[in-house]
């Protein structure tokens, strides 16, 4: 029971104030204080609401706005629900890049921007929703049914890496070493391609280190399993990493950009020209990360993984770690990037079998000592 006492509330001994004078004062004010914010929240939602406005929404409410012009209707300010389930269901339909039906995170992007749109015309919670989700769940459903066995991007490890250094644009330096830091730093510090996107010049420090060598502190802003954004620190002191990044950012500094709070990773233009930083204060995009990593990718003939795309930089150093010897419960503690096991395991099995090793052990033995006759043999 004492045990149990330490998980009970503890009992406060007070006295009943009568306060229904109060809340009559508030009602004869004709106001409700169950029904009124407070100051702070007040603040809190005014300085929230606009970041609701994404560059996305916008985007999609152009789409929806151009849609209702090309099909004689108006997009607003009260847009009628007939409206928002036609421009689903012509989405769902003939959206996409192929023309061949939007995929089931559009749809919903797409009702999430005109909702919100019309709410900030002073319309909460309006067109009714509940016909377009439908339409959305017809459309989750037909995927599930056509889906193929998804394929995980290969792991891109260490030797993968040093093949498509040979890949970056030679001829212009400033985005070979865009690239050549796109490759280091998403293998160094396991990151997404939107943590990639999201470092800033000041998110790389340089350190001399008593011994005479030097390392480079990089700081991941937030990721998806930073649930309280704490950000993460990771130490690195292999010297072609520290190279490559220091190169990039020299670079950058000849041109006048390398501000601490200006963006790390920068659109280049095929002439080699830097682009400007918009007034969001943004760099490349996740998807231009990717797509930078992917043009490396062509460039390389003989590279044995052409559906490789930039999260396998995510992958490369459990998979490099496994190949070592090192176990998924190791490569946990190790890396600390990931909660649990799981995707661990994957990549580690990945890496074993680059590595022409056993990915089971025990457990495979088992399984392949069980022999079964060829056909026409006699059962034994």
């Amino acid at each position: 029971m004492d045990a149990e006492a330490d998980y009970l509330p503890e009992i406060v001994v007070g006295e009943l104030v009568d306060d229904s004078q109060a809340l009559v004062q508030f009602m004869l004010d004709g106001v409700d204080p169950n029904e009124t914010l407070t100051e702070d929240a007040s603040d809190d939602l005014a300085t929230a609401r606009p970041a609701r406005t994404s560059q996305t929404y916008a985007e999609q409410w152009r789409y929806f706005a151009r849609w209702c012009a090309d099909n004689g209707r108006h997009p607003g300010p009260r847009t009628s629900e007939a409206n928002l389930v036609s421009y689903i269901s012509h989405l769902r339909r003939r959206g996409g890049r192929d023309g061949t039906g939007a995929p089931v995170s559009s749809l919903r992007l797409a009702m999430a921007a005109v909702r919100d749109a019309n709410a900030r015309a002073g319309y909460e919670n309006w067109p009714p929703k509940k016909a377009t989700a439908e339409l959305i769940r017809k459309q989750a459903a037909d995927h599930a049914r056509a889906r193929r066995a998804p394929k995980s991007s290969p792991p891109v490890d260490a030797a993968r890496i040093a093949h498509l250094q040979q890949g970056t644009t030679a001829d212009i330096p400033l985005a070979r070493w865009r690239d050549l830091t796109i490759l280091h730093l998403g293998y160094r510090t396991r990151a997404r391609r939107s943590e990639q996107a999201a470092y800033r010049i000041d998110s790389i420090l340089f350190e001399h280190l008593e011994d005479g060598t030097e390392q480079m502190i990089v700081g991941k802003r937030t990721s998806k399993n930073d649930h309280w954004s704490t950000g993460r620190e990771y130490v690195i002191r292999e010297p072609v990493s520290i190279t490559v990044v220091r190169t990039y950012i020299s670079l950058l500094a000849e041109l006048g950009q390398a501000e601490p709070q200006l963006p790390l990773l920068r659109g280049i233009t095929r002439w080699g020209r830097l682009m400007p930083v918009p007034a969001s204060g943004t760099g490349m995009t996740g998807h231009a990360v990717n797509r930078a990593f992917k043009r490396m990718v062509a460039r390389v003939p003989d590279f044995d993984a052409k559906n490789a795309t930039s999260h396998g930089l995510r992958a490369g150093v459990p998979a490099d770690l496994a190949a070592q010897g090192y176990s998924p419960a190791e490569i946990l503690v190790i890396t600390e990037d990931w909660k649990s096991t799981t995707m661990v395991e994957k990549y580690a099995k990945a890496g074993l079998r680059r590595a022409g090793k056993d990915t089971l052990g025990r457990a495979q033995q088992a399984l392949d000592a069980l022999v079964v006759p060829p056909p026409g043999h006699p059962a034994g």
